[in-house]
């Protein structure tokens, strides 16, 4: 039988290790804590965000957290060669983001 995942807003849901508010405090963690910014394959493999992309967009638009993305190569840990984004933390808001009623 499968399994059913629980609601958006119960706590349970809150409480997961993966819930997307706790994936993004662990990508804006680790980007302040790598300066020269981390590649998708690198926030997949050692962070454990699934999608990266989807987070970095979401925390760009609705938190306003200004990251910047660049092309580049980069290698899995299987040893191939992908073009990937490195996404690198800049100060100041995101230009984009969305406007809260307060602001």
């Amino acid at each position: 039988m499968k399994k059913k995942r629980p609601p958006e807003g119960s706590p349970k849901a809150q409480h997961n290790g993966n819930a997307i508010s706790t994936q993004h405090k662990r990508i804006e963690s680790a980007l302040r804590s790598h300066p020269h910014g981390l590649t998708t394959i690198e926030l997949v493999e050692q962070f454990d965000i699934l999608r990266p992309g989807a987070r970095i967009s979401e925390m760009r638009w609705d938190m306003g957290i200004n990251i910047k993305s660049v092309r580049v190569a980069d290698t899995t840990a299987q040893g191939h060669s992908h073009r990937v984004v490195r996404y690198v933390l800049m100060p100041g808001r995101w230009k984009g983001a969305r406007r809260t009623s307060n602001g």
